[in-house]
């Protein structure tokens, strides 16, 4: 039950809160970029995403991605170019890898904020920007080069656009709605660009639909306007006839295996129950989960009245649900997936928690939930760093202590205000956002600094350093029963595969059958067995080959181990 505080706040407050949540919204964005110490490489994702591009630059070839030598046709290149622009400016790095991803969640969470602003005011626009930039699902995809954080900001751009677009309209403000439909045709192109066919049918669905429930048909013809149709066409189709061109297999597999299958097929080995984004949103949405509630001041009913009456929170709740519902019912699905609507849902719940707050809402229910949250985290922490001893493993028992204190301390916080025992001033009472915010981002910071200690022991690093330890000039790097991406990124060189199970690169190694990079057993056994010296990265599951003839016609000698055990670095001799 609420525990509302009659009376509005006093205008001094307002802005002491407000300017509150634009130091919170800075620190969040510093947070979201800053990278202390050296990070590895996770795998399996940033290999690839930064090996990738690292043989764009190698071979020259801009125009088919190739992975291990091999041609990966799985997305499109936009990702790859921006992660390779970053090499030529900063070097072949992990932080040069990681840039565009950061620069992206950035972009997320100021688009939220700017678009909201322009609504609702700097109240809204902020706590909808802090939402985006704090929210636990974006924070740990801002720091893992992958493409959804891109994606993400190219469809919130086009669905931002969009609403730009029909409110110009609206006022039959032609200038304003011609250049929202350039936004709206760029940034689709972008989603094409690195993710396919979603680029298009994602936005394009929830407009369409949209136009439907509303009754603006007129609108429909309006967005296929020659000039901007003509920009999306100029950015999107050059390069996919390039590829087909020069590759027939292209096509088929690039629009029937990546888009078709990927969706109605679970050979991807991606699949999950039906309810699997719900957990996904409850937890991603942290530390905000309790607050959720009041998205219902924002929705917009059952009424069809009332959803034309709302065109943009109608249009935001259509796009987040489509986008939900589209990948419940695919096959394949990964958390990461559903990060499209991050912006959307942030700015829906700022809404909904501001008119709360207008409404005089004291948040006792949401704050008692944000203090359980918060200390069965602050348990976790506890029993993770101390208990299980990660913290003294990983060498980041000092950032633990203080994650596990910030966390407790926060919770003891939220309980206190929603018992009215903090502070005894109305106006933190009334205040949710600003207690919760500074809480979690302290937090963060304390998993940022710890994050190097952790990543060094989780990521094949220190095999990679012993790899960059061991291998001499003239020394072939192979690797056999699996395929580690980050390998030959640190290394700098391609290496052989042999005995490769089901994996990413299949479709690649069809493609070039007896290529080298692609060894038999026989062929491997004869490199190992050959009067050079041979460095093997090998899967735990095949070590006992090494054991006896032919394979191995001299022992071999264990250089290093993977800290989970599942991949040794051998040597023969």
């Amino acid at each position: 039950m609420e525990n509302p505080v009659s009376g509005p706040l006093a205008p001094s407050v307002d802005r002491r809160h407000e300017l509150g949540l634009r130091v919170l919204f800075a620190f969040a964005l510093l947070l979201l970029v800053v990278e202390p110490w050296r990070v590895p490489l996770f795998e399996p994702d940033e290999g690839r995403y930064s090996e990738i591009p690292r043989e764009m630059l190698a071979t020259g070839d801009w125009v088919v991605p190739r992975l291990n030598g091999a041609l990966y046709f799985e997305k499109p290149p936009l990702h790859y170019w921006a992660v390779a622009l970053s090499f030529k400016l900063l070097g072949t790095t992990e932080v040069a890898a990681r840039l565009p991803v950061k620069v992206a969640s950035v972009g997320m969470a100021v688009l939220a904020l700017l678009f909201a602003r322009r609504r609702w005011g700097p109240r809204v626009g902020y706590l909808a920007g802090l939402i985006t930039a704090s929210s636990v699902l974006v924070v740990a995809l801002a720091r893992i080069t992958i493409i959804d954080p891109l994606l993400s900001l190219a469809l919130t751009g086009a669905v931002f656009s969009f609403v730009s677009f029909f409110e110009a309209a609206q006022k039959r403000d032609d200038r304003g709605a011609r250049r929202a439909l350039f936004l709206l045709h760029l940034s689709a192109a972008a989603a094409v660009m690195l993710k396919g066919l979603i680029g298009l049918v994602l936005p394009g669905g929830a407009i369409v639909l949209w136009i439907a429930l509303s009754g603006r048909w007129r609108l429909l013809p309006r967005l296929f306007s020659p000039w901007p149709l003509l920009l999306f066409l100029a950015l999107t189709v050059p390069w996919h006839v390039l590829v087909a061109r020069r590759e027939p297999s292209f096509l088929h597999f690039y629009f029937v295996h990546e888009h078709l299958e990927r969706f109605l097929k679970s050979e991807h080995r991606r699949g999950g129950s039906p309810l699997y984004f719900v957990g996904v949103l409850l937890g991603g949405f942290l530390p905000w989960t309790a607050f959720l509630g009041r998205l219902r001041e924002t929705w917009p009913g059952i009424r069809l009245a009332a959803w034309r009456d709302r065109p943009v929170e109608a249009f935001l709740w259509l796009w987040s649900i489509l986008v939900f519902v589209f990948f419940s019912l695919s096959q394949s699905k990964l958390i990461t997936y559903v990060e499209p609507i991050w912006p959307a849902m942030a700015v829906l719940l700022a809404l909904g928690i501001e008119r709360a707050r207008e409404k005089g809402a004291g948040f006792r229910g949401d704050r008692w939930v944000s203090g359980v949250l918060l200390a069965l985290l602050a348990g976790a922490a506890l029993v993770y760093g101390f208990g299980a001893g990660y913290g003294a493993r990983f060498g980041v028992s000092g950032p633990a202590v203080v994650a596990a204190s910030v966390l407790a301390a926060g919770a003891l916080w939220q309980i206190a205000l929603a018992e009215g025992l903090a502070g005894g001033t109305r106006r933190w009472r009334r205040e949710p956002a600003v207690p919760l915010a500074a809480t979690w981002l302290l937090f963060v910071a304390a998993l940022v600094v710890a994050l190097p200690g952790v990543a060094r022991h989780v990521t094949p690093w220190p095999l990679v350093e012993a790899v960059l330890r061991e291998k001499g000039p003239g020394d072939l790097l192979v690797q056999r029963g699996h395929y580690l991406q980050a390998v030959p990124f640190y290394a700098r060189t391609l290496t052989p595969v042999a005995h490769l199970g089901w994996h990413e690169l299949n479709f690649g190694q069809s493609q070039a059958p007896g290529s080298p990079l692609f060894p038999s057993d026989e062929e491997f056994a004869a490199l190992w067995n050959g009067p050079g010296r041979v460095l093997a990265v090998v899967h735990r599951d095949l070590l006992k080959d090494f054991g006896e003839p032919p394979l191995s016609a001299r022992k071999a000698v264990i250089l290093a181990v993977a800290p989970n055990g599942k991949h040794a670095l051998l040597a023969n001799r």
